[in-house]
């Protein structure tokens, strides 16, 4: 339970814990759903139950933002209000998110998770959301608490991405930007392959496939790591662990972050391929 305590000197401190002030938070019923099908952006909605646990609930107010959450409140965009009634839904569209944050729809970006907040105004009209509850109460997991929750913006995976595209952004710098690539599919399903983008034949050969796999769910990409899958000349470059990144069908858009190593020169970090199928 949060308590408001006021501040107080050393000689005048609380003796009878019924005199303070009991908060509110709510809790975690249920989680319907918290991705936005970015095909189907008009119908899409995410949604959770919650219910109260201290002083009594009035209302709800939603709020939003792009990204991680925040405890600056100005950074905060206004969804809606929504009465609190025993178990409440809290539901949003994704037509409401992009109302809030003032773009079109269509503004919103997959692979992004946009931040819900939860701000409660109890019926003795105090207020009590993620920017005045201590960090240390609302991450316990026993409080079950959600001040926040997250809508991720997905784009499903619905088959070829083989074609032409443009360079983006290369860390490697095999490529410059605008330069033109080929993307090919496969070699299994639900799989793309960037032997022909990485390594360039101008600096380097394919001694393995450098082969994406692509959950059709979310567009999600991983990398194995352990394949060696350039040659040049005086290194090699192997994946790493930890690579991942997108592959959108819904925009034609691939971006993974792959770790490389360089025998012998050792582990060389992530590296960024951004590419816009043309």
């Amino acid at each position: 339970m949060m308590l408001a305590i006021g501040s107080c000197k050393k000689d005048e401190l609380v003796s009878d814990p019924a005199s303070l002030a009991i908060g509110s938070y709510v809790t975690l019923v249920k989680s319907n759903n918290t991705r936005i099908d970015y095909s189907n952006l008009s119908a899409s909605k995410v949604s959770i139950v919650v219910k109260e646990y201290g002083t009594p609930v009035d209302k709800i107010k939603l709020y939003v933002t792009k990204g991680t959450s925040t405890t600056d409140r100005s950074k905060w965009k206004l969804i809606k209000e929504v009465p609190y009634n025993g178990e409440t839904q809290l539901e949003v569209s994704a037509t409401e998110i992009a109302t809030a944050l003032g773009i079109p729809v269509t503004g919103l970006e997959p692979g992004v998770t946009y931040t819900i907040y939860n701000q409660l105004i109890t019926k003795d009209n105090r207020t009590f959301d993620i920017s005045n509850t201590s960090a240390n109460v609302a991450g316990l997991a026993a409080y079950n608490m959600v001040p926040t929750w997250a809508a991720i913006i997905v784009c499903p995976f619905t088959g070829s991405m083989a074609g032409n595209y443009r360079v983006i952004q290369d860390d490697w710098v095999d490529w410059s930007p605008g330069d033109i690539v080929q993307v090919t599919d496969g070699p299994g399903a639900n799989q793309v392959n960037l032997s022909k983008v990485w390594p360039n034949p101008a600096f380097g050969s394919v001694v393995s496939p450098l082969v994406v796999s692509v959950d059709p769910a979310t567009g999600t990409a991983t990398i194995p790591s352990g394949v060696t899958w350039g040659d040049y000349g005086s290194s090699t470059a192997v994946t790493g662990t930890g690579s991942t990144g997108f592959v959108f069908s819904c925009t034609g858009r691939i971006q993974v972050r792959i770790r490389i190593t360089a025998p012998p020169f050792g582990d060389q970090g992530f590296f960024n391929l951004i590419l816009q199928k043309q």
